[in-house]
């Protein structure tokens, strides 16, 4: 694991898994939660081997914090496939639980219209990644 600083945020974390081009995960620890920036993912064996590296993330965090939150930037993400989507919905609902709390950074109108499709329960969408940051780090 690598520590990180965020450019653009000062967050400091550590990088727990990265393809580049596709993802990068950094944990902080400082506020609980998991920083996910994703930049590919458009297909669905794409999506199966970023959830199969996710899940013992999520699982670690959960054990430490007793729930989980994420903080995904999705502004630089292509437009999924319908499979990659489908896959990504099925794995969330796999990984995450009630009281967790998933906010999802958008840019793209379309990609917006399409996230929503597919929500569950535990996520939000924001264009504001301050907003974003609140929401998934305020105490329920």
């Amino acid at each position: 694991m690598v520590a990180v600083t965020v450019p653009a945020t000062g967050v400091q974390g550590r990088v727990v898994a990265s393809i580049p081009g596709q993802y990068e995960i950094v944990r902080d620890d400082r506020l609980g939660l998991i920083r996910i920036s994703c930049t590919g993912l458009r297909l669905g064996d794409e999506v199966d081997r970023y959830l199969a590296i996710l899940e013992p993330i999520v699982a670690d965090m959960r054990a430490c914090y007793g729930r989980v939150r994420v903080l995904a930037d999705l502004r630089n993400a292509p437009i999924r496939t319908q499979e990659a989507a489908d896959r990504m919905r099925a794995g969330n609902l796999r990984l995450y639980r009630t009281g967790d709390r998933i906010a999802l950074i958008v840019e793209s109108s379309l990609l917006k219209m399409q996230l929503r499709r597919t929500l569950i329960e535990f996520q939000n969408l924001f264009v504001s990644p301050n907003a974003a940051e609140t929401w998934v780090t305020a105490e329920v």
